[in-house]
């Protein structure tokens, strides 16, 4: 039976970066190429992984089975996901002759976006989950109003794809870029993990994951903002 709330979703996802990707040329990639012509082959690869890693860590059994392996509703690990679409759009850049950070960080706000997008979908899926208010949503099979934290995730994320398409255009090195959208998307992401439901009080495996990948891609992005500015003011003394 198909899944018409994450049919949609993804509709959505691909759909809306496409659409304001139309009024300007993705940066590294070659004239025409769309949003969606970039995003399939990387965003199926990442799904992949993202779904065989979630089994491995909560039933390795599971692996191999293709109905087990088809319900994506029952997770995918999102970090593995991403880091395999990484490694597959810097795996096409090589073919194409283009230097892979500078591919990645032309597409990152572009994905930011398609990510946005995906978790504003919530309400065509169950319904937009969060802590329980009298400003919000009712979910599916709920008699409480919920605040929306899938919209309010989506409306951070798509703010941090403007603030890396302006450092873009500032002059950053693509390091600083990539890293600066991994680390703003993962600091959404624990952010809104700690409202949506979940099972006792430890912080679950996808918050404690957006947390570290969130520490180490700031970190590297303030170190390589760091060695750019050291390197011009090293050329202006000279």
């Amino acid at each position: 039976m198909m899944d018409f709330g994450l049919l949609m979703s993804v509709i959505v996802a691909l759909a809306v970066p496409a659409a304001l990707a139309r009024r300007r040329p993705l940066l590294g990639f070659e004239e025409g190429e769309s949003v969606i012509d970039v995003f399939v082959v990387p965003g199926a690869v990442g799904l992949l992984v993202g779904r065989l890693v979630t089994l491995a860590l909560d039933d390795p059994r599971s692996i191999g089975g293709l109905s087990d392996m088809l319900v994506i509703r029952s997770g995918v690990e999102f970090w593995p996901a991403v880091l395999s679409a990484a490694l597959v759009v810097a795996w096409q850049s090589r073919r194409a002759g283009v230097q892979a950070l500078t591919r990645l960080a032309g597409l990152a706000p572009w994905a930011m976006v398609g990510y946005a997008s995906y978790e504003a979908a919530c309400i065509f899926r169950d319904g937009c989950f969060g802590p329980v208010g009298s400003l919000g949503l009712k979910p599916d099979g709920m008699d409480q109003r919920m605040f929306p934290i899938g919209l309010a995730l989506g409306v951070a994320v798509a703010s941090a794809a403007a603030f890396v398409t302006w450092v873009h255009r500032l002059g950053w090195p693509p390091l600083a870029i990539v890293a600066s959208a991994t680390a703003l998307v993962a600091l959404a992401r624990s952010w809104a993990s700690i409202w949506l439901p979940r099972v006792g009080e430890a912080m679950t495996r996808q918050q404690r994951s957006s947390i570290v990948v969130a520490i180490l891609a700031a970190t590297a992005c303030l170190v390589e903002v760091w060695l750019q500015r050291h390197q011009r003011t090293s050329v202006v003394s000279a």
